[in-house]
């Protein structure tokens, strides 16, 4: 066998040792998000939000001492991609997962979530994820849930908006089952029930058929459940048909990049749900305005719940270290933590946000329409 010199076994030991103290010196946060493919753009923004966390963090010096080193793996806007990315990541040792907001890739990675037991944030918003205390543990939700959201949305259309007859236009997916499941339950509790319910699937690029028929129904209010292309080609396809009900998109629906894809004409008008409206709370100006300036994009709800997400993350580790048990165990105390994109309470379930806003687009921008209990 060839010795090593001396020399030599000082420099690989060298070597050896700053690559420890480097690794020692940072944490590595894992994120788990579509950075190409159809559903880039609507997760654009929860990038930005745990970039600029981040950023915060980072110049402060860190945690305890110790820079976080963000990683971002590609989902490709597909399930088995994001179930790959995701198994990718884990080997990168994160002390905590930013992950994708698309709940049926979510879903997908369950088994491994728990498996894994690090601390993994979501904006998937389901009902489908169960993630009360007999859930999964690890998996917190940095959204309002979607048992909530369509509800407000109903409430809002009946109480504001005088309908009568509330129509569905919904994805096939788990996401615009939930929203139908939602709506449905909710309309039942006000002796109400749809006027019709449509469907589309996620790769439709004419939705007129379905548009037609509720029209046909009479309508005066529609709401309408889906990703990002889904929406541009609704909101577009209901000017041209002429349909003159009250529309309300659900979350994705008026996120800042979907706003910039619609024609203004066509968008005018339109409502739409979220979380919050950070960009008009004089409460957040400093975090809107840095926010503005460092990605020339009006921030959202979305980019403020993981911005939220990484500081509790953040703060759970400067309490107790590390370890990822000890970490889950820490979330799972939060109650009443007062974010800037919601207010989030984890202790005995993993179903943070609880605020609903509704906004209405006008000239490209949102206003605030309601808050809504």
């Amino acid at each position: 066998m060839r010795m090593i010199s001396r020399s030599v076994a000082a420099a690989l030991l060298t070597a050896g040792m700053l690559t420890s103290a480097s690794a020692q010196s940072t944490l590595t946060l894992g994120m788990v998000v579509g950075t190409t493919g159809a559903f880039a753009g609507g997760e654009a923004p929860l990038v930005n939000g745990t970039k600029l966390a981040v950023e915060d963090l980072n110049a402060k010096g860190g945690i305890g001492g110790k820079k976080i080193n963000l990683v971002i793996e590609d989902t490709g806007s597909e399930q088995t991609g994001a179930v790959n990315a995701f198994n990718r990541i884990i080997g990168q040792d994160p002390v905590a997962i930013m992950n994708t907001t698309l709940s049926g890739f979510v879903l997908s990675q369950i088994g491994t979530i728990q498996d894994e037991n690090i601390p993994t944030l979501t904006g998937a918003a389901s009902a489908q994820l169960a993630l009360d205390k007999k859930g999964v543990p690890p998996l917190f939700r940095i959204r309002t849930s979607d048992v909530r959201v369509p509800a407000a949305a109903v409430r809002f259309a009946v109480k504001d908006l005088g309908a009568k007859n509330i129509a569905v236009l919904r994805s096939s997916n788990e996401y615009g089952n939930g929203w139908r499941i939602a709506i449905e339950d909710t309309l039942k509790s006000l002796n109400m029930k749809p006027a019709i319910v449509e469907t589309f699937e996620g790769a439709d690029r004419d939705l007129t058929p379905q548009l037609l028929r509720i029209k046909n129904a009479n309508a005066d209010v529609l709401i309408v459940s889906g990703d990002p292309p889904n929406f541009v080609v609704a909101v577009q396809q209901i000017k041209q048909l002429g349909l003159t009900m009250k529309v309300i998109l659900s979350n994705a629906g008026v996120l800042p990049t979907t706003l910039k894809l619609y024609q203004p004409d066509a968008s005018n008008g339109i409502y739409g749900t979220v979380d919050s409206l950070p960009a008009d709370d004089p409460a957040h100006k400093d975090w809107a305005d840095r926010y503005r300036k460092t990605f020339n994009l009006e921030p959202d709800y979305s980019a403020a719940e993981y911005y939220d997400g990484v500081m509790m993350v953040a703060a759970a580790i400067a309490k107790v270290g590390t370890d990822k048990d000890a970490l889950v165990k820490e979330l799972r105390t939060v109650k009443d933590y007062k974010g800037i994109g919601n207010t989030y309470t984890y202790a005995d379930k993993g179903d943070g946000g609880e605020s609903v806003a509704i906004v209405q687009i006008e000239n490209g921008k949102l206003k605030l329409a309601a808050n809504v209990k």
